[in-house]
């Protein structure tokens, strides 16, 4: 105990304590222009999206920006590891559109119907399926499925609904069973349909998801892991007022209008652990990232920039949260970034501080190996520290020494 009685006096006597913070913002930068990030790895470490118009990959382990594509083209999202992503070329031009995917062991590779249109909005976190939306054998641009456990990848399109005979697949289940789209069909149009696979992808059964009572259409865009919940738009996204919206199959799929911010344009992106996020417009127009919860969804919305205020400085904004991590813990998007003026791509740690109270090395027990570890890594920065940076400030120094210094012994 000698020892530690030694250090601490160090450390007191040397340390400027600061407050814990428990989470962290990181601008991603871009490789010119503005940026935008659509998935994220579950360790926070590879984040995918789109640099000055084109796809491309934040390796922050290496702290590099790899462009998959040299063009225009986008990253949809990527699996749970960050090996396997998938995007599209030409975004903006809708009759030259093209499905690929990104590995980390083979980098680009078009996918089918390659020449042919198609394009790719979601994968599952194992990384074994995507969708999106393709040209089918009849010739109708239809809902998609790509097999990407297959070599060469294989494409499924499904025509769902009566009659459809124009689709887009927009998210998949974590099981890759259930899809959610939106199309048009005989009789029928601008709505959502979630549809289930049997375990040979025919389908089992499917449900219209219709706009709320007196809107235009509706877009879901994503389907939560157990494919229980879709949420995306409902309103007019083609030219009029539209705002966030769930489906439940708890509520046999009606559709249900979500809390807003009082403006007349927001969407819901992403659901995960039953937590919505996405955007939503002020009265005044200003569009801000927010987040839900799935039990209070409908009455209370949250302002991730009041929420995470101390982590924007300079006038900072968030503008749009995009996409979670598939363990829930980091959130990717877009927003304003002050410091260099433009739109980029941002990180959201809603976790931080790994280390529990000093446990450094998560044995339950705060001792000499906690100790150590905070000291080899005494002076070391950054922003992919380990839990030896116990109060997220992105140093190992002083004040991560103390909070194992004062936890020492506990558990033991």
């Amino acid at each position: 105990m000698r020892t530690v009685h030694f250090w601490l006096s160090l450390a007191v006597a040397g340390a400027l304590l600061t407050p814990l913070s428990a989470q962290r913002l990181y601008w991603l930068g871009t490789t010119g222009g503005n940026s935008y990030a659509t998935g994220v790895s579950n360790d926070g470490l590879t984040v995918v999206g789109e640099a000055n118009g084109n796809a491309v990959v934040w390796d922050r382990a290496a702290n590099t920006i790899i462009t998959v594509y040299n063009g225009s083209s986008a990253m949809s999202g990527c699996d749970a590891t960050g090996a396997i992503a998938v995007g599209l070329v030409n975004p903006g031009y809708y009759s030259y559109q093209t499905p690929f995917m990104w590995t980390r062991q083979a980098g680009f590779q078009w996918l089918p119907p390659h020449p042919e249109f198609g394009w790719c909005a979601d994968i599952t976190p194992s990384g074994a399926y995507a969708v999106g939306k393709a040209r089918s054998p009849s010739g109708n641009n239809l809902p998609a499925l790509w097999d990407l456990t297959r070599n060469p990848p294989v494409l499924l399109t499904y025509a769902v609904g009566v009659g459809m005979y124009h689709g887009e697949a927009y998210s998949i289940s974590d099981d890759g069973r259930t899809i959610v789209a939106f199309g048009h069909g005989s009789g029928w149009g601008y709505r959502g349909v979630v549809f289930r696979l049997k375990p040979d992808f025919t389908v089992d059964w499917w449900s219209y998801l219709m706009p709320i009572s007196g809107h235009y259409g509706c877009v879901p865009r994503e389907i939560s892991e157990d494919g229980s919940v879709a949420v995306g738009n409902s309103g007019n996204i083609w030219g009029g007022s539209y705002y966030p919206a769930m489906w439940r199959a708890a509520n046999n799929w009606a559709p249900e209008l979500l809390a807003n911010l009082g403006g007349n344009a927001g969407e819901a992106w992403d659901i995960r652990g039953g937590i919505i996020i996405g955007f939503s417009t002020t009265p005044s127009g200003e569009r801000r990232a927010v987040r839900w919860r799935l039990g209070t969804a409908t009455t209370q919305v949250e302002d991730l920039n009041q929420t995470y205020a101390a982590l924007l400085t300079g006038g900072s904004v968030l503008r749009s949260a995009n996409a979670f991590s598939a363990n829930g813990r980091y959130i990717v998007g877009w927003g304003y970034n002050a410091a260099t003026g433009r739109n980029e791509a941002f990180l959201l740690d809603t976790q931080g501080c790994a280390s529990e109270n000093g446990d450094v090395d998560a044995n339950g027990c705060v001792d000499d190996a906690d100790l150590l570890a905070v000291l080899f890594n005494f002076g070391n920065s950054g922003s992919t520290l380990g839990r030896e940076d116990t109060n997220c400030d992105g140093i190992v120094d002083d004040a991560d020494l103390l909070t194992v210094l004062f936890n020492f012994g506990s558990g033991c």
